[in-house]
């Protein structure tokens, strides 16, 4: 893993969740958890072909048809910060509701009801 590649990892992380990011998981400093980001934010995230946003977009639609909602919290709030809006995302879980069904698109419609609640109870940062 190239230093170059978690540099880029990182400020890609933090242009879609908005703050430093955490490379690793606790008690694994060279391990899975950060060789994981390096290689998703400082590679996938990072290609040309699609703007951060439309990644955002995708990554939110997969965890959605997957039924992943804690995964789906982190990646709503980068939805939301990298520009897309309550409304752009209640008509993809509608859309999503026909193809990964009406259970999981609900569930996105919870968690995205509760990003949107987080982000207006916290402070303002940027």
């Amino acid at each position: 893993m190239t230093d170059e590649r978690l540099a880029k990892a990182k400020e890609t992380a933090n242009r879609l969740f908005g703050r430093p990011m955490s490379v690793g998981l606790k008690g694994d400093d060279d391990g899975l958890g950060k060789l994981s980001v390096a290689q998703i934010y400082g590679e996938i995230w990072s290609r040309p072909g699609l703007d951060l946003k439309s990644r955002s977009l995708g990554v939110v639609a997969a965890l959605v048809a997957l039924d992943k909602p804690a995964e789906m919290r982190i990646h709503l709030q980068g939805a939301l910060n990298v520009g897309w809006t309550r409304a752009e995302l209640c008509e993809l879980f509608f859309l999503l509701g026909y193809y990964a069904g009406f259970p999981a698109a609900i569930e996105a419609l919870k968690l995205l009801e509760e990003a949107v609640e987080t982000r207006a109870s916290a402070p303002e940062s940027r």
